[in-house]
């Protein structure tokens, strides 16, 4: 018999990242493994690793195939403990950041990323630069800075066309969570051809225009459907003039689409 997550023995923030993974039953993490729960939330390995000792323990995810891990490879104690304390306890990880991110780590110097390097080289692992995304996202005048391109390159995105594999909310986490640059950015990947991805919610600005989707975003702090249509018909009824026509032919667009559905 399936269990649901919530039914495990996992601590409180264990459970509530696998939901924000989207598992919901024990089942799900059939084929998962350790890295593979990585690829799904690449900017934040911490609270992976914090779930895979849980996991792990209660004998719910097992070790990942034909993978070397940390632990059986020579290399410098310096090196060593670099990978251990920022959570890379498998080679193959190492793909999934960039030279320029693995170069930042604290206490990396030169010759430690030399040697990291060999160690890749030797175990057939490739190490990339974020320069080639920059030059291929360089006409589309983008509002990303360096860090921005560090998320991009753990979600895979090397070029414009890339951006039709992910959704608006990922947009969102790419941009650092900033309303204006990932409003910025969606409109000028829609005019260049990109076609989004579906999710569960939408951002005004995918409805509205972009002037009236950022002044309901900063003076309601409304930024998505599912908050608009929280709110009270007399919260709604008391927007300005130049606002409300226009927010209430969105919400009666989304209850006629509910409807036929």
């Amino acid at each position: 018999m399936d269990l649901h997550i919530d039914d495990l023995k996992l601590s409180y923030p264990a459970k509530n990242t696998l939901h924000e993974l989207g598992f919901t039953m024990v089942s799900d993490l059939d084929g998962h493994d350790y890295v593979s729960l990585i690829q799904k939330f690449p900017i934040q390995r911490h609270r992976i690793y914090s779930i895979i000792r849980e996991l792990n323990d209660a004998g719910y995810l097992l070790p990942p195939d034909n993978t070397v891990s940390i632990y059986d490879v020579p290399m410098s104690k310096r090196l060593f403990h670099i990978l251990e304390r920022n959570y890379f306890l498998y080679l193959s990880q190492l793909s999934l950041c960039s030279k320029e991110e693995l170069a930042c780590l604290r206490n990396l110097g030169d010759q430690t990323m030399i040697e990291l390097e060999k160690i890749c080289q030797e175990h057939h692992i490739e190490l990339r630069s974020v320069h080639s995304i920059r030059e291929n996202l360089a006409p589309y005048h983008l509002p990303f800075t360096s860090r921005h391109y560090e998320t991009l390159y753990k979600y895979n995105i090397a070029s414009i066309d890339d951006f039709n594999k992910i959704t608006t909310h990922d947009l969102h986490i790419i941009c650092q969570h900033y309303y204006y640059d990932t409003m910025k950015a969606y409109y000028i990947l829609k005019d260049n051809g990109v076609v989004f991805q579906a999710w569960e919610d939408q951002y005004l600005f995918e409805l509205l225009s972009g002037k009236i989707a950022q002044k309901i975003s900063r003076k309601y702090r409304i930024d998505t459907i599912s908050k608009l249509r929280a709110c009270s018909e007399e919260y709604i009824v008391s927007m300005p003039s130049a606002i409300l026509p226009s927010v209430k032919a969105v919400l009666e667009e989304i209850d006629n689409q509910r409807e036929q559905v």
